[in-house]
């Protein structure tokens, strides 16, 4: 565990010199993420399977002091877990994410982990050795930090369809939605927020968030901070409707 820890504050050493005074460091994250990988291994013959698809909820103070940073420590905190794998002699599925999320039943200096297994197609696989024995004899330990760059987890097959344009394919980054240009689908209505929500691939499943807008987000009639979206669920933003399709 000490070689654990020295490699985890070599990965953060920069973020608590970055947020001093800061009630959560990025490096308690880090070790909670580990702890919930040690407690969530599953043995199929040869190997320790553990999750490699992570989600930590904060509090609204706390996401806020990391929301500035929030991708870069992502990535920071997945290779920290993938070094701690490595270290642990665990096998994973595909290169780990992590994913920073707001949670407004979060008390500040708290946090939740939920983590699963995810395929390299970014689907859920059911953590029992019986599931795990079919993949197994194609599988290698991941170690090769580069390899997994160039091979990082597919996206299940989806897309946002909306009137008058072409489809939007979506993909393992986060996909956009609001009035400004930058955005992946710009939707140029004033009842639109600049940054109205979002959808990221969240433990294989694609997951609509609404980015605190305006006029609110809408699924099926009705207004969500979050919603778990399933195929044909129309999507409101500021009145303007959008359709989710999955293949699955």
């Amino acid at each position: 565990m000490e070689r654990v820890e020295a490699f985890v504050s070599r990965i953060i050493e920069g973020w608590s010199a970055r947020l001093f005074g800061a009630k959560l460091q990025p490096v308690q994250i880090a070790k909670r993420l580990i702890r919930a990988m040690e407690g969530h291994q599953t043995i199929s013959l040869s190997k320790t399977f553990v999750p490699n698809s992570y989600v930590v909820s904060l509090s609204a103070s706390d996401f806020a002091q990391f929301e500035q940073y929030r991708k870069s420590l992502e990535r920071d905190l997945a290779e920290a877990v993938l070094g701690a794998a490595r270290e642990r002699s665990f096998t994973l599925l595909a290169y780990p994410s992590v994913e920073i999320e707001r949670a407004e039943d979060i008390a500040p200096g708290d946090m939740r982990v939920s983590c699963a297994l995810v395929d390299m197609s970014g689907e859920e696989v059911e953590a029992d050795a019986k599931a795990l024995g079919a993949v197994e004899s194609g599988h290698t330990m991941v170690l090769d930090r580069e390899a997994l760059l160039k091979d990082r987890p597919r996206a299940p097959k989806a897309m946002i369809e909306q009137r008058d344009a072409s489809p939007v394919r979506l993909g393992p980054d986060p996909l956009l939605i609001g009035r400004d240009p930058q955005n992946d689908v710009v939707l140029d209505d004033r009842r639109v927020s600049r940054k109205h929500a979002e959808i990221r691939l969240r433990l294989g499943r694609y997951t609509l968030y609404d980015l605190q807008s305006t006029n609110g987000t809408y699924v099926n009639g009705r207004r969500v901070a979050e919603k778990v979206l399933d195929d044909g669920d129309k999507i409101s933003v500021g009145g303007l409707e959008l359709v989710f399709r999955s293949a699955d």
